[in-house]
Formats: structure tokens, C-alpha cells, sequence
């Protein structure tokens, strides 16, 4: 009997510890993959060969080749390239130039297959002679207006410098901005060249279709050795970037064929607490042309209620006939039915309580400046609120040195000028057949305080 209760327990004790459970996990991976080989070896010189293999420390996924690996020069046929496991091969490598250094940009395109994680701005070069070029080119792409980071545009370097050239080959190398707006050049041959950033629409890699947004430089460009101040190299190396706009399509001043078909066709631009004195009377926009000259309404203060007329001005704009005074509280009463449209609609009554302001109202500002960037400039001033609406504009003729913007609402605001080189009175994009860069921006380093009745005076000396 207690042999048999000891092999009883023996034999529980054997399937306890032979229970399978679910081993705890590890800390998640966060690390990109790593190269731990390639054959030939990276920076390799005297390649003839028409494959590549590039190895990795873990399985790999190669997202979209075609649009994000990028070669410089490139390579006609363009080679296979393709994510076997743990390795990447570039097949079909022919046509080579002889004693060219060639450089296999794969961006971000490159991510672990567990994880997804991305390694960022790996590249491989190799060369056909017995040396490889090692000299480096870094900068920013910079919105010309804005001055925000522009991301995902091509930035190619010339060292043929004739436009008509730049226009119909490809570039001599070729990148992109990363999502700051930073580009990078290395193996670049020891030379001079010129630069343009791209937004290409059909994918050609040339600069050769007028809707496509571009940024340029005149200057000449010298790459460099990389070294400790490589990085203080790329924060002065800021290059503008425009994009191309569409012009808005002509209004057609016919009628359309069917009426609205909504209550009234007022816009409601002064469906607001406050009414601004210096934007002169007040005014109602209409959807549709009325087919009256004028039309009633009543005025109310607080001590009286007064008839009055609005007057037509144009098809769809028709002002009040009466002088408001300042600093006082009125409402607007049209009566049901007092207008109707060309459509024979007519209104619903309308009401509208406001303030119509006064001088005392706004603050003002007064920008003492000093261009000691440009000579016989005039200067474009743009202030902004602080969710970024453009609130005035106020131009600056050749010589001036001073602007004051008037009835500014109590607040925060931002300021940027733009320095308008050709007197125009508009801010102008890069032209790349007058080879004229964008008009320069800058911006005003701090926020500038408003205060009703006060007068704010800044000084700004214009410098990079």
C-alpha cells in the first residue's frame, strides 16, 4: 500500500512539472534593424558586379522600392530591389559609369518585420573607380512664406548649371527631406553645384511641368568634409520652397439655371456682437440679385425706433442709409417679406442686436524697422492672430522706416514682413526661368501685446 501511494505521488509530481505554460514576455522591441554584413562591403571600390546584398541582424520588410529608394546617379535600366528574409538584394545592377561613386538612398523605407520600426536614412555606396568620393552636403527646406519644415520634396544637385539643362535631365544626385525638412548628401564628388527642390508631379525626377511647386538657389554650393561642425553647416544652409498654386476659376455672372432653395439669401457678415466703425456703413450681402433698388428697415437705439432704407450698391450688396454713432448699442429689424430675389423669394424677418465701436475700441501698432538686408526694397507687413488668421496687411514704400497698423482689437498677435524686392506690393514666389528666388520672409521674435487706446511701438532690424 505505500508503494503504491509513493509512485502515485511521484507520478503527480512528474505531470505538475511538466505542465506547459506561457513563458513571460520580454521588454517590446523598439530598435530598427541593423546591417551586420554586405556583400561587396559598404563603400566598397572597383564594383563590377551586378548584385548586392545588404544583410540584416533581423527580418526585414522593404515598404514601396519603387517610390522611395532613390539613386544617385541614377542607374538606366533601374535595378530590382527586393526584402529575402533577413537580407535585401538590389538586382540587375549594369550600365555603370566608369570611376562613379554611386549611393542607394533608402530613406525610411526599410522596418523590422515584427515591429514595423523604421531605420531612418540608411544609405549604400559604392564606387566603379579606385577611390569613393566622401564629401557631404546637408541643409533645411523651408516653406518660403511660412518658414515651416517641408517634407517629402526631392532636392537635387546640378553641376551642369545651365536652366535649360536643369529642365530636361535628371540630377547629378538626388534625395529627399525627412519630416523636419532636413536633407543629406554624402559620396558627392568634389565640386560645385546648384540646388532645386522639387514637388514632382509626374515622377520623372526633372523640373519640366509648370504646376509643379519649386525652391532654388543662386548660389553656388561646395560640399564639404564631415566633421564636428558639420552640424553648425546645416543650420545656416536654409533653402525656400513655394508651392504652385491654381488660379481660382472666373466667377460665371450668369444665373444659375434653378433658384436656391434655402430660407434667405442673406450672408451673415455682420451676424456679430460688435460692428467695426472704420469699415464704413453697415452693409448686407445678399446670395442672389434683389429686384429692388432699395429696401425698408428700422433701426432701433435705446430711445428710438427710426425707418430707414438700405440702398442698392451693386447686384447683391446694399448699405445702410444712415450715419451710426460710435460707441453705442443699436439693432437691425427687417420685416418678414420686405425683399425679395430675382427668384421670388422673400425673406424671413430679420434681426441683428450689435455694438457699433469707436475709436477708443483698438490699440495701434508702430513698427520702427531697419532693412539692413536689401537695398531699394519696399517691405509687405503681415499680422496675424494667434490661431494664425492674417489680420492686416500694411506696405512699406522704398526709404520708409516706419508703418503704424490702426484699429487693431485688444489681444495677442504675431508679425512677419515679407521684403518686396520689385515694389509690386505682393509677396513673390521663386521664378525659375528669371532665375528669381522667392521674396524673403522673416518673422518677428515675439508676441505682440494690443491694449485698447494704446499705441505699441516695436523696433525691428531686419537681419537673418
Amino acid at each position: 500500500m505505500n508503494r503504491i501511494l509513493f509512485v502515485f505521488c511521484v507520478s503527480c509530481l512528474i505531470f505538475s512539472c511538466a505542465k506547459i505554460v506561457t513563458p513571460s514576455g520580454g521588454a517590446k522591441d523598439s530598435l530598427p534593424p541593423s546591417m551586420v554584413k554586405s556583400i561587396p562591403m559598404l563603400n566598397s571600390t572597383n564594383f563590377s558586379d551586378k548584385e548586392i546584398e545588404i544583410v540584416f541582424d533581423e527580418f526585414v520588410v522593404l515598404e514601396n522600392p519603387m517610390q522611395k529608394v532613390l539613386i544617385s546617379p541614377q542607374i538606366s535600366p533601374s535595378p530590382e530591389i527586393i526584402a529575402d528574409l533577413k537580407t535585401i538584394k538590389i538586382k540587375g545592377i549594369d550600365s555603370l559609369k566608369e570611376n562613379t561613386t554611386y549611393i542607394i538612398d533608402f530613406a525610411d523605407a526599410i522596418k523590422d518585420y515584427n515591429e514595423g520600426n523604421r531605420l531612418n536614412g540608411f544609405s549604400f555606396a559604392f564606387s566603379t573607380g579606385e577611390n569613393i568620393d566622401t564629401m557631404w552636403f546637408e541643409g533645411r527646406v523651408l516653406d518660403a512664406f511660412y518658414l515651416t519644415p517641408i517634407a517629402n520634396k526631392f532636392v537635387l544637385l546640378y553641376s551642369n548649371f545651365d536652366t535649360s539643362y536643369m529642365r530636361s535631365h535628371t540630377a547629378d544626385y538626388i534625395t529627399r527631406t525627412d519630416s523636419n525638412g532636413v536633407f543629406r548628401f554624402h559620396n558627392l564628388v568634389e565640386k560645385d553645384y546648384k540646388l532645386l527642390v522639387l514637388d514632382d508631379k509626374n515622377q520623372n525626377k526633372i523640373y519640366d511641368l509648370a504646376n509643379e511647386g519649386i525652391g532654388f538657389s543662386n548660389k553656388i554650393l561646395t560640399p564639404y568634409a564631415f566633421d564636428s561642425t558639420a552640424r553648425e553647416k546645416l543650420l545656416k544652409h536654409n533653402f525656400y520652397y513655394s508651392d504652385f498654386e491654381e488660379k481660382a476659376e472666373e466667377i460665371n455672372p450668369q444665373k444659375p439655371s434653378k433658384p436656391i432653395t434655402d430660407s434667405l439669401f442673406f450672408v451673415g457678415k455682420y451676424e456679430k456682437d460688435t460692428v467695426d466703425y472704420y469699415k464704413g456703413a453697415y452693409e448686407i450681402v445678399f446670395k442672389d440679385s434683389l429686384l429692388m433698388d432699395k429696401f425698408p428697415a428700422f433701426l432701433i437705439d435705446n430711445a428710438d425706433t427710426l425707418q430707414v432704407n438700405f440702398e442698392k450698391k451693386n447686384d447683391t450688396l446694399y448699405a445702410l442709409n444712415q450715419d451710426l454713432h460710435s460707441a453705442k448699442q443699436y439693432e437691425i429689424l427687417i420685416e418678414k417679406n420686405a425683399i425679395r430675389n430675382t427668384y421670388s423669394q422673400s425673406n424671413r424677418e430679420f434681426k441683428h442686436k450689435f455694438y457699433y465701436s469707436s475709436p477708443e475700441d483698438y490699440g495701434k501698432l508702430s513698427i520702427i524697422f531697419k532693412d539692413s538686408l536689401s537695398f531699394g526694397s519696399c517691405h509687405i507687413f503681415y499680422l496675424y492672430d494667434l490661431s494664425g488668421k492674417i489680420v492686416k496687411e500694411c506696405v512699406s514704400l522704398e526709404g520708409e522706416e516706419r508703418v503704424v497698423i490702426e484699429n487693431l482689437k485688444e489681444g495677442g498677435y504675431k508679425l512677419r514682413v515679407a521684403i518686396d524686392r520689385n515694389c509690386n506690393k505682393k509677396w513673390d514666389k521663386a521664378d525659375f526661368f528669371l532665375q528669381e528666388e522667392s521674396e524673403k520672409v522673416l518673422i518677428f521674435n515675439k508676441i505682440i501685446s494690443i491694449k485698447k487706446g494704446w499705441i505699441v511701438e516695436e523696433n525691428w532690424n531686419f537681419s537673418e
